[in-house]
């Protein structure tokens, strides 16, 4: 009171105060250097400031046992002082802030570290009710109390437990983050390693009693607080950027697009402060090259693309949205709490993985682009540690995300967490709840499986992995367990896997082992890989083109082109010449690729479409035909190897007949093919894989075929069926192989030559594959294709072709009543004249295409839709997968079962269950720097 009033514009109370100061110094023996009297009459002048200042340090330095009731006194003056006195008071408060580390020196004296809490409580209500002193409370005390360090950790606790009271965009929790700033300003390094690693920590925290979301745990508010904290001190590298680079991207990985609107926001702002701060800091230098890719990445990161990755896609300036709260009068500054910090379902966006695929690629690419520059520079290992503590722990809101960024960023691998990736996927499987966790693992693996060495026996393994997440009829998981497929194929092929042994003999000598297991899975499906590999691969490929993401479509027709190269290998042939053993998936591309249609074309040509399209008996003529193939009765027979009953042309009457294929010439046909060539701008766009998108190398010569790609969006699907193993073979291959043509000629290299495909069982399954894709397809110009080869196959193959005509039936309803293609039609006629022709046994379809092992192919290739067999299919997976991990992968010395990973219980049952209690502040966490940090615990 006496050093407030020395400050009083009253002369008479500036003497009487002192008075009072000299009355103190004696009766209590402080030692004040110089000297005081008291005096009568006393002319002080009112700017004594310094005057008041050297006292209160003489006094701060001598008497310090006097801090914790002279702050005391000091706040509770402060409020009822004019603005002149506050900051007169400011002055002498000062010098006394140190001394309160004498109080939190010994653990036991609690009641003076409550009393510290206190006072710091006070200072932090100052801070937030001053609003027009704010600017000179941040500098005076929190600037002070910064310096001192001993007090660093106490003064964060306090700030935590106001801003988790006040809640996330509240007075308290805004005033305590920008205040952290002041706080770091005399200590940066300090102040920053203990805020992000307390935000590591905390993070960590949530493995303990996991939720589905983070922002459902009770460590939330603790989470989001001090992501706000790395926000305010992100600017101008007062995180230290260099030092903790790894640590933060760790935490943006993990917070990217969570919480409300304001906080995804910020934490946008973070990676572009981070970025900023990496351009503009004088340690370490870096090189050229590293500022260019930091220049290009903050200009990246401020793209619409960014923007939505980040999950503020709807934001028009993330910066004015990440401080919002921050735009308001200084007088309501501080009233209510920011509507965009609270968390409503209108503006969330959920996170994809491939989101954060692409988001951990930018960053990596940062990290490395950087650390080139630095001798013996660790970031990546302590990134891919932190990534990995996260992959193999259960915690159903931050494993999935562990997962991608230790698929990203991790540049070794060994088998051992290739078999515990298995392990926990065949966890998540048992109760196929989260599928966002198996879908990750995938993803996952997906990246991983380039770094395996070569001989490792996993590599053969995950083709079956792969195929199997197909057979879930899952969207999500189809497309990863595609991307899975595609990486594995490419992974062998570029180990040479392929030169001198073929797909099929590779794959099935691996399954063996598990061929009880493996057989279910085919059964449940109804697609046999023991009884046609190649056609029982294909089957679970072109449900691919009825994929929603192009994307996956585009994949789809890259892998089969990929197989075209990989079948053709061993046998040093042109990948194009049509064999019972490619002949699958050439029939799968013909409709999307033009190379394909060029190099294996119909013998038979289409003659002058127009002039019998132009007459009026076509369209009767087809509608009568189809009715009377309809209207044909008698018992069906099942296809036999014997000639069929087949009518004479000429017994037809003469309005019905058509004229036959092989007079008809190309003018038609050559409309169909005006596509654009493969390699032309615009011909769908470049197969080449994003760099960053995919970390799959650059495609070995032998797959340089480039195939147009097909952008069909279609959505849902069927499936399988049983599929009984395949009965014997009706014609024995002379001498145990098809003869092979002396040489070929892209004349007489005819996609459906019955020469080359002279088993009926590969003829009927070429033709399903062809009815299958025209059932399902809505693309017209992949319906003229597929009709004109359909129209063939009804030629050359007239003993098979009646086992699909249940499969074509409706669709040719259809285009007689609703297409006014001619080409089309003309196909159509060609096909119903050819169906009338023979004998009707579409009642034998399915029982023949089950006796093939093939029963499911036509409703497995269907559109995505829920199934019954689903769950079915799920339970064989993971009986398959378990086997496959336990008895035919090696077993190594660190190699023990996930005991510790809990069952998929629901998330309410794991925390109703957990004996574990969280508080909700931070106070509880033990702290260490993050050079401190022992060895992850892992339950694994």
């Amino acid at each position: 009171m006496a050093l407030l009033n020395l400050g009083s514009s009253d002369p008479n109370l500036r003497t009487a105060a002192y008075n009072l100061l000299c009355a103190l110094t004696s009766t209590f023996d402080l030692k004040i250097e110089g000297h005081l009297l008291e005096t009568n009459g006393l002319c002080i002048p009112s700017n004594n400031t310094i005057f008041i200042k050297s006292v209160s340090e003489t006094l701060a330095r001598n008497e310090p046992h006097l801090t914790l009731e002279f702050l005391e006194e000091c706040i509770q003056g402060f409020s009822a002082s004019s603005i002149e006195l506050k900051h007169l008071c400011l002055e002498y408060m000062t010098p006394w802030l140190p001394n309160l580390t004498r109080f939190c020196k010994h653990p036991a004296d609690d009641a003076k570290r409550q009393k510290v809490a206190h006072i710091l409580d006070k200072l932090i209500t100052l801070s937030i009710e001053e609003v027009e002193m704010y600017p000179s409370i941040q500098a005076k005390i929190w600037g002070n109390i910064g310096q001192v360090s001993e007090l660093i950790d106490m003064v964060l606790d306090s700030f935590i437990k106001r801003s988790v009271t006040g809640g996330l965009g509240s007075a308290q929790a805004e005033v305590m983050a920008e205040t952290s700033v002041s706080l770091s300003a005399a200590n940066v390094q300090l102040v920053a390693r203990k805020v992000i690693w307390r935000l590591c920590r905390v993070i960590d925290k949530t493995c303990i009693s996991p939720t589905s979301q983070l922002e459902q745990h009770i460590m939330w508010d603790d989470i989001a607080n001090l992501a706000r904290y790395l926000l305010m001190l992100s600017f101008n590298n007062s995180l230290d950027v260099a030092r903790h680079l790894p640590y933060l991207f760790h935490i943006v990985t993990f917070l990217v697009c969570t919480g409300p609107v304001s906080m995804r926001a910020s934490t946008h702002g973070l990676v572009i402060n981070i970025i900023h701060s990496l351009c503009t800091c004088t340690k370490p230098v870096f090189s050229e090259e590293a500022l260019r890719v930091l220049r290009l990445s903050l200009d990246e990161f401020s793209l619409p693309k960014f923007y939505q990755l980040f999950g503020i896609s709807k934001v028009h300036s993330a910066a004015t949205t990440a401080f919002r709260s921050a735009y308001r009068a200084a007088g309501e500054r501080w009233i209510a709490v920011d509507r965009s910090f609270s968390l409503s379902n209108n503006d969330k966006e959920r996170l994809t993985l491939t989101s954060l695929e692409a988001i951990t690629d930018a960053l990596l690419e940062i990290m490395e682009a950087c650390s080139a520059s630095l001798a013996d520079c660790n970031w990546l290992q302590t990134w891919t540690a932190l990534a990995k503590s996260f992959a193999f722990r259960y915690n159903p809101a931050l494993q999935p995300r562990g997962l991608i960024v230790f698929g990203c960023i991790a540049k070794s691998i060994i088998d051992h967490d290739i078999k515990q990736l298995l392990r926990i996927l065949v966890k998540a499987l048992e109760s196929f709840t989260d599928i966002t966790l198996i879908d990750a693992i995938v993803m996952c693996l997906t990246r991983l499986q380039p770094l395996l060495r070569p001989e490792s026996p996993i590599h053969k393994a995950l083709f079956w992995v792969a195929v199997s997440i197909l057979q879930l009829d899952e969207i999500s998981l189809y497309a990863s367990g595609l991307a899975l497929l595609e990486q594995n194929l490419h992974t062998l092929d570029c180990q040479n896997t392929f030169e001198t042994q073929s797909l099929d003999s590779i794959m099935l000598s691996t399954r063996d082992p598990l061929e009880w297991h493996f057989k279910q899975l085919d059964h449940s499906v109804g697609l046999s890989f023991r009884a046609n590999f190649h056609f029982a691969l294909v089957g679970h490929l072109i449900k691919g083109y009825r994929h929603p993401s192009p994307a996956t479509v585009t994949r789809t027709t890259r892998i089969l082109s990929m197989l075209l190269s990989i079948i053709a290998k061993p046998h040093r042939r042109d990948k194009f010449e049509v064999t019972p053993n490619n002949v699958a998936y050439l029939a799968a591309l013909v409709s999307v690729s033009e190379e394909v249609r060029l190099r294996c074309h119909v013998k038979h040509q289409f003659g002058d479409i127009n002039s019998a399209a132009d007459s009026p008996l076509v369209d009767n003529f087809a509608v009568d035909n189809h009715l009377r193939m309809l209207s044909i009765s008698g018992a069906s027979s099942p296809v036999q190897p014997g000639p069929p009953s087949v009518k004479d042309l000429r017994d037809l009457p003469v309005n019905q007949r058509q004229k036959s294929l092989e007079v008809m010439d190309q003018s038609a046909m050559t409309a169909a093919r005006m596509v654009r060539s493969p390699g032309t701008p615009g011909s769908g766009g470049s197969l080449r894989l994003k760099e960053r998108s995919m970390s799959m190398p650059t495609r070995p010569a032998s797959q340089a075929g480039s195939v147009p790609i097909r952008t069909d969006t279609e959505t849902d699907s069927a499936y399988g069926s049983e599929s009984p193993r395949l009965e014997p073979h009706p014609h024995p291959r002379v001498g145990g192989s098809v003869q092979e043509r002396g040489s070929v000629s892209n004349d007489n290299n005819i996609l459906l030559d019955p020469d080359i495909l002279t088993d009926h069982v590969t003829q009927v399954l070429v033709l399903t594959v062809l009815a299958t894709l025209v059932k399902y397809t809505t693309d017209e110009n992949e319906v003229r294709i597929l009709y004109e080869y359909l129209a063939e196959a009804s030629v050359v193959f007239p003993k098979v072709f009646p086992v699909i005509h249940s499969l074509l039936d409706a669709k040719i309803t259809n285009v007689l009543s609703l297409c006014h293609d001619k080409t089309i039609l003309a196909a159509v006629q060609s096909i119903i004249e050819n169906m009338i022709s023979c004998e009707d046994t579409s009642q034998q379809q399915l029982h023949f295409l089950q006796s093939c092992g093939f029963g499911g192919l036509w409703r497995f290739a269907g559109f995505f839709t829920k199934s019954n067999c689903n769950a079915e299919n799920v339970e064989l997976f993971v009986n398959c997968l378990e086997a496959l991990v336990e008895t035919c992968l090696p077993l190594d010395e660190t190699d023990h079962e996930l005991s510790q990973y809990p069952s998929m219980l629901s998330v309410s049952s794991i925390a109703v269950s957990s004996n574990i209690k969280l508080s909700s502040s931070l106070t509880s966490i033990s702290l260490s720097s993050p050079t401190e940090k022992g060895p992850a615990n892992t339950p694994f």
